[in-house]
């Protein structure tokens, strides 16, 4: 199911924490509660109950540091108050049996743990919904309904989706932005979405123009006002990330994504190439050859033999490790959840060295085959590392080889891969950094 594992927690307040909560003016609050597991990739739903059982405020909850023995820090940001009080007994006694002796027990204090699971969250929310309907802007993203139209979506679309999706968390992730304010994605259910960037909130929400603005940011990309697109632009105090999707063809006839990330700061471009090992047994495999992948190369080759001669400036932020912009990630398949904020595990490989993996035995199996795992290929970037290198400008075209990238665009949205296309640009130091 789509929202598996976004859950509700019900924190009960003693009357002095409830005060200390009445009174807080940072919109944020802090309480120790027992231990509790949830992935910090995914939505958590506090409801903030009264020594009366009155839920009076929600907010967005995220599990903190321990706080003693057993115990776990539950922290609160994006608090609302509600307009009018919810009786939570109230509406526990509308579920089913099962679901609410254990809402009661939580709500009376007898399990201490809050946690609510999927099923039990899903049933308490549309109940509350229907209680305080001023919460559906906030707490809409996470109904039973929005999940079944997720979950009627065809298997192509949810494979587009999940890799369009895997590149915007990626360029996200590179520009150091908050990857959880993606969460939330939905579309209209007599429309069929038309990307993972136009199912955002902080997207649909936008008018055309400001669309059209987007791409007046992208100079030498007029090639993307031909094709369908959705844009959209992220920040955070240090860091202004505008981002465009664009692709030819409906989601159910895409073959894939790239990642097209212009580091504005040193004026670098970095490509990246989704691929989808297979699992096979206990063990994750991208098999070589792959037509797909070797007319790809050749593209890639192509291109960068024309830029290849350009030399870097002697300014010092176009020095580069490699100017090779071609990256290769290779992970298992994804599959679409559009709640869940974490990067899948992957190998970033450059190009040059997934053409020396092909050639090489240390990829043969034991009958012959070919193919990529993660035990066989001895160094790659994860996460973090390519993070690392792409954010410092490291890697990628120096400034002269990033002016000829337009034709990098254009071939790229001749087929039928979905592009998304990032360009970050530092707007204020971070701490204890000078330039």
């Amino acid at each position: 199911m789509a929202n598996a594992n976004a859950a509700g927690y019900i924190l009960k307040l003693d009357e002095n924490r409830y005060i200390s909560l009445r009174w807080n003016i940072y919109d944020k609050f802090t309480q120790p509660v027992p231990e509790f597991k949830h992935s910090s990739n995914r939505p958590l739903v506090c409801f903030i109950i009264n020594h009366n059982e009155t839920i009076t405020h929600i907010g967005s909850g995220s599990r903190g540091q321990f706080a003693g023995t057993d115990l776990r820090k539950l922290n609160i940001e994006k608090i609302f108050k509600l307009s009018s009080t919810v009786n939570a007994r109230e509406i526990a006694n509308q579920t089913h049996s099962g679901i609410e002796h254990h809402l009661i027990n939580k709500i009376d204090g007898k399990d201490t743990n809050g946690l609510l699971g999927n099923k039990t969250f899903e049933e308490f929310l549309e109940i509350f919904l229907k209680e305080a309907p001023e919460t559906k802007p906030i707490l809409d993203k996470f109904s039973k309904s929005r999940n079944t139209r997720i979950k009627n979506l065809s298997a192509p679309a949810k494979k587009a989706l999940a890799q369009q999706k895997e590149a915007v968390l990626t360029a996200l992730n590179i520009a150091g932005i908050d990857r959880s304010i993606t969460q939330g994605w939905d579309y209209k259910e007599k429309e069929k979405p038309i990307s993972f960037l136009s199912g955002l909130p902080q997207v649909r929400l936008r008018e055309d123009q400001l669309l059209a603005h987007d791409l007046s940011t992208f100079p030498e990309f007029k090639v993307i006002e031909n094709t369908p697109y959705a844009a959209t632009t992220f920040k955070n105090e240090y860091t202004h990330l505008t981002v465009v999707l664009a692709n030819r063809h409906p989601l159910e006839e895409q073959t894939g994504t790239d990642l097209i990330y212009f580091n504005e700061d040193f004026e670098c471009f970095i490509m990246v190439q989704y691929k989808m090992m297979e699992q096979e047994g206990n063990t994750f495999r991208f098999r070589l050859p792959n037509k797909q992948l070797q007319e790809e190369i050749e593209r890639m080759d192509k291109l960068y033999k024309q830029i290849k001669p350009l030399k870097r400036k002697e300014h010092i932020d176009d020095y580069r490790i490699s100017e090779t912009p071609f990256f290769i990630k290779i992970c298992p398949r994804i599959e679409f959840d559009p709640d869940n904020s974490g990067l899948t595990k992957g190998m970033y490989i450059p190009l040059d060295y997934i053409k020396k993996l092909e050639t090489d035995k240390c990829i043969e199996g034991k009958n012959g085959g070919k193919g990529i795992t993660y035990d066989n290929v001895r160094r790659y970037f994860d996460n973090t590392a390519f993070k690392t290198i792409v954010e410092g400008g490291w890697i990628g075209t120096n400034q002269k080889q990033s002016t000829y990238l337009k034709e990098m665009i254009e071939n790229s949205l001749t087929g039928k891969k979905a592009v998304v296309i990032a360009r970050k640009k530092q707007i204020a130091p971070k701490k204890g950094y000078k330039r």
